[in-house]
C-alpha cells in the first residue's frame, strides 16, 4: 500500500469535498459527495494492499443507491495508476446532480410562492427565471455559486456593525416586559389614591423580575452559541444549551473534540480537551490566558477559548509537515496516539535493519532521538557532535536533517565494517582504528634472497566512500632496489583510484596492490636463476593461473614447476637444501 499516494489522495478529496478519516484510518475515509436541504448522498472509499494497480472501493449509501438505482462509473472502468480518485468522485457527483434535476422539473415549485416566500414582485421573478432559463449545467453552476456567496466567514469574527445584531440582554429584558410595566405602574398609581398599601401589588410587579436572570441567560447563551457556530462544527452533548462537543480541525488528518459547558456563563466555563492535545499544550486552565484571567463580570467570549486552543494546537501543522518530510525519505511507523512520535527504519549493507525513536514535539529545536545500543555502537559519536545539531536554527533547519546525517553515519560505518570483513578473509594482519579512520593491513611479498613484508596505512575520509582514500606505505627497506618496488607500488596506487567511484572496495585495491607485488617482485628460480621459465615462458610470480611455480616442501625456495621436475628426475633431491621431496611432489 503506497500511503504517500493515498495521504494526497485523500488531501485533493478533501479540497473539493467533506472527507473524513473513519477512527484515523487514512485508508478509510467517508463523506458527503452531495448535499441538499433534504438528503446527504454519502460515501465510504477504502483503499486497498494493491493500490494505485486498482481502484478503490466505494461503499454507496442507500440514498445514493435508491437515487441512482444499479449504474456505472467511466473513471473506474477506465482507471489506470495515473487516475485520481477525486475524478471518480466527481463523476458520481455528476451523476447524482443530473439524477436530482431531472426529479426537479418533475416537481416545478410556483413563481407566487418564491415571490410570497422573499417578498418580490412576481414579475421580477419572471424575468430573472426567462434570463437564467438555459443549459442545465450554467443553472447548476450558479447555484453553486449562490451557495458559496452566502456561507459565513468562518476565519474572522463578524464586523462590529454586525454586534449590535445581537441581543443585548439587559434591553432584551426591559423591552419584554415594558407593556405590562406601563399597565402596572397606572394600577400602581391608582391603588395608591385609593389608600391600599402596596403589599396588594407587590407580586404583580415583581413578576418581571422572577424571571430577569432566566432570560438574560438565555440571551448570551445564544449569542455564545451563535458566534461559535460561524466558525466551528459542535454537536449537543445533553439537555443544556450550553453543553457542546466541538470539532477542532487543525490538519487534514487531525480533528480534536473538545468538550466545552459555559450553562453558567458568564461563570468560567469547563473545558476538556482530549489526552493527546493535553499532552502537546499541558492543562488549558493554566495554558490559555482566556481561562486563566477569566473574569466574570467582563467575560470573553466562548469562542476566543477555541481561537486560542486552536492557535496552540496549530504546530501540529508544522509537525506534521516535518513528519512527511521523514516519511518521504525513509521507513516510518506512525504513532496513532501521539502525532509527534514515529520510529524510523534505517536499512544499511547486508539488509540490516537498525531502529531510532523520533520526537518532534520540541519543534522548532531539535527533536528527541533515542537509539538503541547497536546504533550507538555503529554511530560511535554523541547526538550532541553532528553537524546538523551544532548548526541548527530554529525556523530554518528541519528534523530530516539530521535523520540524513544519522542515515549517512549507519550507512558509511556498516560499509566500512563490511569491507573490513571482506579483508580479513583474504589478509590477516588488518587493525583499523574508528576514532581515526586508519586501517593498517600487512602484505607478504616473497622476493628472491627474502620475504619481504608491505605495511599498508589506508586513510579513510570523512565523507567516505564518496570521496576517495588515500594510501601509503609506511614501513622502510634498507636494500635500494627493494626501495625501487616501494616506489613502483605507491605510483599504481593512482591508477587505481583514477577509476574510484562509491561502489569500489578496499578489497579490489588489495587484490590489485597483491597483482602489483608479484609483478615488481624480483623473485627468481635457484635452478636456473631466471624469472620466465625457460620451457613454458610463465613467470614465477604473478597471479597463480599465469604462473610455473612450486616451492619445496623443506627449504620453501622458489622453483619453476618444470626446472622442478627435471632437478628431482636427474638428483632426486631439492638443489638448495639436498633433500629428498615427499612421494607427492615426484615427478
Amino acid at each position: 500500500m503506497d500511503k504517500q499516494r493515498i495521504l494526497k489522495e485523500a488531501q485533493k478529496i478533501a479540497t473539493k469535498f467533506s472527507f473524513w478519516m473513519v477512527s484515523g484510518n487514512i485508508s478509510h475515509l467517508y463523506g458527503y459527495v452531495h448535499e441538499t436541504p433534504e438528503e446527504r448522498y454519502e460515501l465510504e472509499v477504502k483503499f486497498d494492499d494493491d493500490f494505485p494497480h486498482i481502484p478503490p472501493d466505494f461503499v454507496y449509501h442507500k440514498e445514493i443507491k435508491e437515487l441512482l438505482g444499479d449504474f456505472q462509473l467511466e473513471t473506474v472502468k477506465n482507471w489506470a495508476t495515473s487516475s485520481s480518485v477525486v475524478d471518480i468522485i466527481v463523476e458520481l457527483k455528476t451523476k447524482i446532480q443530473q439524477a436530482l434535476s431531472v426529479s426537479d422539473k418533475e416537481e416545478d415549485q410556483p413563481i407566487s410562492a418564491i415571490s410570497e416566500a422573499y417578498n418580490i414582485p412576481d414579475n421580477k421573478i419572471v424575468e430573472k427565471s426567462l434570463e437564467t432559463d438555459g443549459d442545465e449545467k450554467e443553472s447548476t453552476e450558479k447555484e453553486t455559486k449562490e451557495e458559496e456567496y452566502i456561507t459565513p466567514d468562518l476565519s474572522a469574527y463578524p464586523p462590529d456593525f454586525e454586534y449590535k445584531q445581537f441581543v443585548n440582554p439587559t434591553e432584551s429584558q426591559e423591552n419584554i416586559f415594558y407593556e405590562e410595566e406601563s399597565d402596572e405602574a397606572t394600577i400602581k398609581n391608582d391603588e395608591i389614591k385609593t389608600g391600599e398599601t402596596m403589599s396588594q401589588v407587590a407580586p404583580k410587579l415583581t413578576e418581571p423580575e422572577l424571571f430577569a436572570d432566566h432570560e438574560q441567560t438565555s440571551v448570551a447563551l445564544s449569542t455564545e452559541i451563535g458566534l461559535i457556530q460561524q466558525e466551528y462544527a459542535y454537536d449537543q452533548k445533553s439537555h443544556q444549551k450550553g453543553d457542546l462537543d466541538i470539532y477542532l480541525t487543525i490538519t487534514l488528518t487531525k480533528t480534536f473534540i473538545v468538550h466545552i459547558n459555559f450553562t453558567n456563563y458568564p461563570a468560567r466555563p469547563s473545558v476538556n480537551v482530549p489526552e493527546e492535545a493535553y499532552n502537546l499544550i499541558g492543562d488549558v486552565y493554566q495554558k490559555l490566558d482566556v481561562l486563566r484571567n477569566w473574569n466574570a463580570k467582563e467575560p470573553s467570549h466562548i469562542v476566543d477559548i477555541l481561537h486560542e486552543l486552536e492557535n496552540k494546537l496549530f504546530f501540529i501543522k508544522d509537525i506534521e509537515q516535518e513528519s512527511k518530510k521523514i516519511l518521504g525519505e525513509y521507513q516510518c511507523d506512525l504513532d496513532s496516539d501521539d502525532v509527534t512520535k514515529l520510529q524510523v527504519h534505517l536499512v544499511t549493507y547486508g539488509f540490516k535493519e537498525y531502529l531510532m525513536d523520533v520526537n518532534l514535539e520540541t519543534h522548532p529545536k531539535p527533536p528527541i532521538i533515542n537509539l538503541s545500543s547497536q546504533l550507538q555502537q555503529i554511530i560511535m559519536s554523541p547526538l550532541t557532535e553532528l553537524k546538523s545539531y551544532k548548526n541548527w536554527v530554529e525556523g530554518e533547519t528541519e528534523p530530516v536533517e539530521i535523520i540524513r546525517e544519522l542515515a549517512w553515519l549507519v550507512d558509511k560505518n556498516s560499509r566500512i565494517n563490511f569491507e573490513i570483513d571482506l579483508l580479513k578473509e583474504h589478509y590477516k594482519e588488518i587493525e583499523y582504528n574508528a576514532s581515526t579512520s586508519i586501517l593498517n593491513v600487512d602484505m607478504k611479498g616473497k622476493m628472491k634472497t627474502q620475504d619481504l613484508m608491505f605495511q599498508f596505512q589506508i586513510n579513510l575520509p570523512i565523507e567516505y566512500p564518496m570521496k576517495v582514500p588515500s594510501i601509503k606505505i609506511i614501513n622502510e627497506f634498507e636494500l635500494e632496489s627493494h626501495e625501487k618496488i616501494k616506489e613502483d607500488l605507491q605510483s599504481s596506487f593512482k591508477n587505481f583510484f583514477d577509476d574510484w567511484s562509491p561502489f569500489s572496495y578496499l578489497v579490489d585495491l588489495f587484490n590489485a596492490i597483491s597483482k602489483k607485488i608479484f609483478e615488481v617482485s624480483v623473485v627468481s628460480c635457484v635452478i636456473c636463476h631466471k624469472i620466465d621459465c625457460p620451457t613454458c615462458s610463465l613467470k614465477i610470480a604473478g597471479p597463480e593461473q599465469e604462473t610455473c611455480h612450486t616451492d619445496c616442501p623443506y627449504c620453501e625456495r622458489s622453483y619453476h614447476k618444470h626446472c622442478w621436475e627435471q632437478t628431482i628426475k636427474s638428483f632426486g633431491k631439492c638443489g638448495f637444501c639436498l633433500k629428498t621431496p615427499p612421494p607427492s611432489m615426484m615427478p
